[in-house]
């Protein structure tokens, strides 16, 4: 009865968001960016050196989710952005030094 009928399927390759981090801080200074559930919990935690890009993945079981940034050796608090929807990816950009940062979304 189905011999002659060809069935496809479509499956999304990747579940959830990415949220991008645009590294722009002065050479020699190394920014992280952590994922955190609402209660706290790590979903996603990255660092790199200046002008090394990197990205988060948010699960598609995680509906909220809120961002820590901050730069190694630097005497800012670190930054907490949230909550976000994980409906969309996103895109956030370092700037400055140890001494004086900031993080905003990407333009």
């Amino acid at each position: 009865m189905f011999e002659d009928k060809l069935l496809i399927a479509f499956t999304s390759l990747t579940e959830g968001h990415t949220v991008w981090i645009q590294n722009k801080l002065v050479v020699g200074t190394v920014s992280i960016t952590t994922a955190l559930t609402p209660d706290g919990v790590v979903i996603d935690e990255k660092m790199a050196s200046a002008h090394k890009g990197y990205h988060l993945y948010i699960p598609e079981d995680k509906s909220t989710f809120y961002l820590d940034f901050d730069v190694l050796g630097s005497v800012q608090d670190l930054k907490k952005r949230g909550p976000f929807n994980n409906d969309q990816d996103s895109c956030w950009h370092y700037n400055g030094n140890s001494g004086n940062w900031d993080v905003f979304p990407c333009p």
